[in-house]
C-alpha cells in the first residue's frame, strides 16, 4: 500500500491510496488519514481509493475510525473515488453512506 497526500490549488486535500489495504496496513492508513486531517485541517478530506485492489474488514475499520477522528477535528472525511470492488466492500459492511457514497447508487456503476 502507498499513500500520497496532495493539496490542490483550491486548498482541498486529497489522500490517494494505491494497492492492498489489509490487517497489516490498515493501522498505517488510519494514521496517515488522521495526520492529513489534523495537520492540514481541510473542511473536507477526500480519500481517493480508485487504485485500491483489495481491502478487508480491518481496512474498513481504519476508514471509519479515521472518519470519526477527523470529525472530532472538524474535518469531514469522504470517499472521493473508489473502484467497484471497494464500493461493494463498503456497501456490504454498511458504511458506504457514512463515508460519502450515495445511498441509492449501484456499487457496480459508481464513479467518484
Amino acid at each position: 500500500m502507498s499513500v500520497t497526500v496532495n493539496v490542490l490549488m483550491d486548498g482541498s486535500t486529497v489522500v490517494s491510496v494505491r494497492g492492498e489495504i489489509d490487517h497489516g496496513t490498515a493501522t498505517t492508513l488510519r494514521q496517515d488519514l488522521v495526520a492529513a486531517a489534523t495537520q492540514r485541517r481541510p473542511s473536507v478530506l477526500r480519500v481517493d481509493l480508485g487504485l485500491v485492489t483489495f481491502l478487508d474488514s480491518a481496512a474498513v475499520g481504519a476508514l471509519v475510525g479515521a472518519q470519526r477522528e477527523a470529525g472530532v477535528e472538524g474535518v469531514r472525511l469522504v470517499i472521493h473515488r473508489a473502484s467497484p470492488f471497494v464500493i461493494r466492500q463498503l456497501k456490504v459492511a454498511g458504511v458506504h453512506e457514512l463515508l460519502g457514497a450515495p445511498p441509492e447508487a449501484d456499487p457496480d456503476q459508481i464513479t467518484f
